[in-house]
């Protein structure tokens, strides 16, 4: 008796039941949570290390209730931003390739969280250093003396410093996602 390939018992594959496991809801409800969770701890974290580590520029009361700031220290008004950008560069560029990395289960799933989880941590980070940073400088001005100085409030002054952790955040994953697959088999 001789029986055909149709015939033979077949076991099911793993990769079936591994990319059926991947794929569930579930599955992406987790990583929804697991990744935004993530930037929005790594966007407090930098928001408070971009506040120890600005030194806002000072204005300076003058005699006619006005403020005004010198040359040096409107050379330092660019700390804010600097600061800003490379914190949100260094650490956006090492939390999109680590996420991409973590959580590769789905790609496309995995790209536009680490673009949403990205522009929530760049903006809690811009937020906390705001509140965490000197107030803005009319609210103290009338109870200031005249000669006495007034920090600048810590804030990004432009909507591109914004841009900075998705966009650094975006080629971490695609350094991840275009790098080769290791060789399963071992070398020849």
């Amino acid at each position: 008796m001789t029986t055909s390939p149709a015939d033979a018992p077949t076991m099911p594959s793993p990769d079936a039941d591994e990319s059926a496991r991947s794929s569930s809801p579930e599955v992406a409800r987790r990583d929804v949570v697991v990744v935004l969770g993530s930037f929005l701890v790594l966007g407090l974290a930098a928001g408070i290390l971009w506040w120890l580590l600005v030194d806002p520029a000072q204005f300076t009361k003058a005699a006619n209730g006005g403020l005004a700031m010198g040359e040096v220290e409107l050379g330092k008004r660019f700390d804010d931003d600097g600061w800003f950008a490379v914190i949100a560069g260094v650490v956006g560029l090492f939390s999109g390739a680590v996420v991409t990395w973590w959580r590769s289960r789905d790609p496309l799933l995995t790209a536009v969280l680490v673009l949403v989880g990205s522009a929530l941590a760049g903006s809690v980070m811009a937020a906390l250093g705001g509140v965490l940073g000197p107030p803005d400088p009319s609210s103290v001005v009338a109870v200031t003396s005249v000669g006495d100085t007034v920090p600048m409030q810590l804030g990004v002054s432009g909507f591109v410093g914004y841009l900075v952790w998705p966009i650094t955040a975006l080629a971490g994953a695609l350094l991840v996602l275009w790098s080769p697959v290791p060789d399963s088999t071992g070398p020849v």
